[in-house]
């Protein structure tokens, strides 16, 4: 049945009805004329808001109007770059969502020191990520400047999961205390990345608020030691999709000061709880005091929190298989110590897990925090431990410890490595001196995880001997269930774990394009030393073989695959010819600067500089994208040539 125009107007007179009276449009005017706006004000008002909102790009959309209507609007159908976009595609008038619209930066610094950029090369970027009630957004990156171009719009969701068919009112939207985490990153041209800052934006102001949205200038402050130095400002403005009744200011203010003193009184009993547990825990042996138990540790905001509030269950969906190739995604994670500005010396900062994630690279607490809270997330028993290596050094690794038979495995978050444990004995007798353990780790101090924390009471702390059965109190003295969940309950802000996103990275194109890349690179080089190259495609297909088997065995921990590797290199290489291969591993995607790298090895120089008669190259890449920004690259180098006598 075709619309006639008498059937479309009633259609639009409907749906127009319909979306005013979602916003509650007769109490937004009345409102707005006793607090002495103008009839006129309220309807430029309002027009502007049906623009901004998308609704009359809708109607559009739906009654085919035809172009002759669209130049009639206000606005221009083509996006001005220097405004932000103020539709968003996702726009439901059914639920309430959260528009969060960034219009710019201003009085960024830390890009000042930056070498200049070469021509050629990526400039630094700064990319802004945003977090909120398991929601993650990431906006594109924007060259690095005192004033960064970051405009993007996000639309957060506000409705809670039991009433997705409800639109919530105003009480409602109060009682959500989540805050929105916003964290910086700049990224340099080789591809390393740093966290920047780290501000927890509180949204709920904008209830109050006669229009429905409120213009903000947020304060970026730096991380760690530099937490009280501002970084830049970051221009945006927030509205609540479709508006909400209006509180009063006061409401909220209230509402915001009971919800602090209310989570200050939990971390007030608390303290006072810890502080007598640990009056115990040295009473039991006076030598514990020098045993690396930890119950409190700074965020990268300089904010002490207790260890257990760092580890959630996290579920990865359909992103990780498996608890070990979870294991393989944690390792590829960069490892970094932050050090402290003027000296040398490295400092312990643990970061919230949404600025590991965005920023992709933590400390070592950082990366067993993740593993441990993906393993629980797989039902698994897991535990982050605190102890000693080799060495002495601090160190933190995972436990997991099977239900029945109490199987203790070992998992070191930063290379992905098992470890088998078991006590030293014979007959229930240990054995003096004991075997060389597997394993890198000396101590253990405590171990702890999103309910427990057990800190190690037994005569020695060493772990060769350490008896992991954490529910004999004469071995392992714990805390109360009760008393770590009254601070370390999801309902806070900064124990809401975001979810895992997407791979940035194609496969194939990402390993086409840097084997492109490299072999260019590998001509140039041989070409400084008068040598000519030619490349063997064949020989370049057959090494993916070999990197396959690479990655497999990070994950896997066993070979696999070499057989038919060498199988195919006797068959492929002709009688009289040498082959020689040089493999390397990267956890980024930089052709540069993995060939700057791999030229400091004399192997890899012997392979890419072979002389000899009929020499062949062959170079292959497989990028092997992961979770979030992390990425395992394996580089293969490889020759074969006919000896000259």
């Amino acid at each position: 049945m075709q619309r006639t125009e008498g059937n479309i107007e009633h259609e639009l007179k409907g749906a127009i009805k319909s979306y005013l009276s979602q916003v509650d449009v007769d109490a937004r005017l009345q409102q707005a004329l006793a607090g002495g706006y103008t009839k006129a004000a309220v309807e430029n008002d309002l027009l502007g808001d049906l623009e901004q909102s998308g609704f009359i790009d809708e109607l559009i959309d739906e009654f085919n109007i035809n172009s002759d209507m669209k130049r009639r609007k206000k606005l221009p159908e083509t996006r001005d770059e220097n405004k932000p976009s103020v539709a968003h595609p996702n726009i439901n008038y059914l639920r309430r969502q959260l528009l969060v619209q960034v219009h710019t930066g201003k009085a960024f610094t830390s890009h000042l020191l930056d070498q200049p950029t070469l021509p050629g090369h990526t400039p630094p970027t700064y990319t802004l990520h945003l977090s909120f009630r398991g929601q993650r957004f990431r906006s594109q990156p924007t060259p690095c400047s005192d004033e960064p171009n970051i405009r993007e719009s996000f639309l957060l969701e506000l409705h809670l999961n039991d009433n997705k068919d409800k639109m919530l009112d105003v009480t409602e939207l109060l009682s959500i205390g989540d805050k929105i985490h916003m964290v910086l990153v700049k990224t340099d041209p080789n591809s390393d990345t740093h966290l920047i800052s780290s501000q927890y934006l509180e949204y709920r102001t904008v209830l109050s608020s006669p229009t429905g949205k409120r213009s903000l200038s947020v304060e970026m402050m730096g991380i760690g030691t530099e937490s009280s130095i501002s970084v830049g400002i970051i221009e945006l403005t927030m509205s609540i999709i479709p508006q909400p009744d209006v509180l009063p200011p006061e409401v909220i203010e209230e509402q915001l000061k009971m919800e602090k003193s209310y989570q200050a009184e939990r971390d007030r009993l608390f303290l006072v709880y810890t502080k007598q547990w640990w009056r115990e825990f040295l009473q039991i042996r006076p030598l514990h005091s020098s045993r690396l138990v930890k119950l409190y540790a700074q965020d990268e905001n300089q904010v002490n929190r207790p260890v257990c509030s760092y580890v959630q269950p996290l579920r990865c969906g359909r992103l990780l298989e498996n608890p070990r190739q979870a294991a393989r995604f944690v390792s590829l994670i960069k490892y970094n110590k932050p050090a402290v500005v003027g000296s040398g010396e490295r400092t312990e900062q643990w970061c919230s897990l949404h600025s590991l994630l965005a920023a992709n690279r933590g400390d070592v607490e950082n990366h067993a925090c993740l593993l441990a809270s993906i393993l629980l997330g797989y039902g698994l028993n897991a535990y982050v431990c605190l102890g000693t290596k080799n060495k002495s050094s601090p160190h933190a690794w995972v436990v997991t410890i099977g239900p029945e038979d109490g199987a203790v495995t070992f998992w070191e978050s930063l290379s992905s490595n098992r470890y088998i444990h078991k006590a030293p004995t014979v007959n229930g007798m240990l054995l003096n001196p004991p075997p060389t353990p597997k394993h890198p780790y000396r101590t253990v101090g405590c171990v702890f995880n999103h309910k427990s924390f057990y800190a190690n009471v037994q005569t020695s702390d060493e772990v060769t001997f350490a008896d992991f059965d954490l529910e004999n109190t004469g071995l392992w003295k714990s805390m109360t269930t009760d008393a770590i969940s009254s601070v370390c309950s999801p309902s806070v802000s900064w124990m809401a774990m975001p979810p895992l996103q997407r791979p940035l990275y194609d496969a194939s194109t990402e390993s086409n394009k840097m084997e492109i890349e490299l072999r260019h690179m590998v001509s140039e080089y041989r070409e400084g030393e008068g040598l000519s190259t030619a490349f063997d495609d064949q020989c370049s297909y057959m090494l993916s073989m070999a990197l396959s088997a690479y990655e497999t065995e990070r994950i896997t921990g066993q070979p696999f695959g070499n057989e038919e590797f060498s199988q195919s290199v006797t068959y492929s290489i002709p009688e009289g010819h040498t082959f020689k291969a040089y493999p390397i591993h990267f956890p980024y995607v930089n052709a540069r600067r993995s060939f700057a790298a791999v030229i400091k090895s004399k192997t890899c120089s012997d392979v890419l500089l072979c002389r000899g008669d009929h020499v062949k190259l062959a170079v292959r890449v497989c990028v092997y994208p992961y979770p979030e920004s992390a990425v395992a690259t394996w580089i293969m180098f490889a020759c074969r040539y006919q000896s000259i006598m």
